[in-house]
């Protein structure tokens, strides 16, 4: 795909986080992430450990939500764990099966 082509596409960019909170902040940042554009929490740990996935159209929307995540009180560090891009052409394609 040529850059002009690729640079038109839509894309969905998917990015999974630990979000590291002090423990007593748990319950607080979680419900808070939720009110971050598509922040999803799928798991904690007592020790201040959460497991994050963000969605948007574009890597600064991505690092926008980032951003957000970072500035909640209680937040400690927000570590990127995994971040895929795929055009909406390919999501929208059926699947065969054979």
């Amino acid at each position: 795909m040529h850059k002009s082509q690729h640079s038109n596409a839509q894309e969905l960019h998917i990015a999974s986080l630990v979000v590291h909170v002090m423990p007593q902040s748990l319950d607080f940042v979680g419900c808070e992430l939720l009110m971050i554009g598509s922040a999803q929490v799928h798991g904690s740990h007592p020790d201040g450990k959460l497991v994050v996935t963000l969605d948007g159209p574009s890597a600064e929307a991505i690092l926008d939500q980032v951003s957000q995540i970072r500035l909640v009180e209680g937040v400690l560090n927000v570590s990127l764990v995994y971040q895929h891009a795929e055009s909406q052409l390919f999501l929208n394609e059926g699947v065969s099966h054979d």
